[in-house]
């Protein structure tokens, strides 16, 4: 009886390293079973083996990037300390791992909004996610007197508004903008020192009345 062939386990691996670089340059979309085969060296059988489908691949890859950043925010959120500092930590953490990944952000964003499957559901899962984790430590920090008490999902936006949101956004116009102007803007939304220094501009805004005038 002819022996099957056991797939290399090693291409589980190869084949997710290869989709993250190829969704990098090219986005979701354009993942195919068979490019991200070759890019891996491994055939089609086991990318089959280990995925099932293309859909299934894609959402793992989304998750191979996500999840551990969440992860990493749920430890840091759940720390016994001031919860603006709670806080802060969790809006720094989160805006270091958007400006690192901000190409990858940037596919989802787009790939999601042409029909791309996978990215669309991740997006759909959202409020449930790192979104939810702020909103929550958002109503802490009211409760403990440390920020105004406006509706967190506003006070959420308007954070976000100066810490992630400006990577994307200037990732995504590329170099459509007049050059001195990009050289002048676009430094200060990857900088972490600088993202930094817009936070604490941020939280100090959102202090309460009565904080503000100590």
């Amino acid at each position: 009886m002819a022996r099957i062939a056991t797939p290399d386990p090693d291409s589980r691996e190869r084949l997710l390293t290869a989709g993250v670089a190829l969704a990098r340059t090219h986005g979701l979309r354009r993942l195919t079973v068979r490019g991200v085969a070759a890019a891996a060296r491994a055939n089609l059988g086991s990318f089959v083996y280990h995925f099932g489908t293309r859909e299934a691949f894609v959402t793992e890859l989304i998750e191979r990037l996500y999840a551990p950043m969440l992860a990493r925010l749920e430890v840091s959120a759940g720390a016994k300390a001031d919860p603006l500092a709670n806080l802060r930590q969790v809006l720094l953490q989160f805006a270091q791992w958007v400006i690192a990944q901000r190409d990858f952000v940037a596919h989802v964003l787009l790939d999601a909004n042409a029909g791309e499957g996978a990215a669309q559901r991740f997006l759909a899962s959202l409020d449930k996610r790192h979104p939810a984790l702020l909103l929550a430590l958002i109503a802490r920090a009211q409760q403990a007197g440390r920020l105004r008490a406006e509706e967190p999902a506003h006070l959420m936006l308007f954070l976000m508004s100066t810490l992630a949101v400006p990577a994307v956004f200037f990732h995504l116009l590329g170099g459509q903008l007049p050059r001195p102007l990009a050289q002048a803007v676009v430094p200060y939304t990857t900088d972490m020192v600088q993202v930094e220094k817009r936070l604490d501009w941020a939280l100090r805004a959102l202090a309460p009345d009565e904080e503000i005038a100590r």
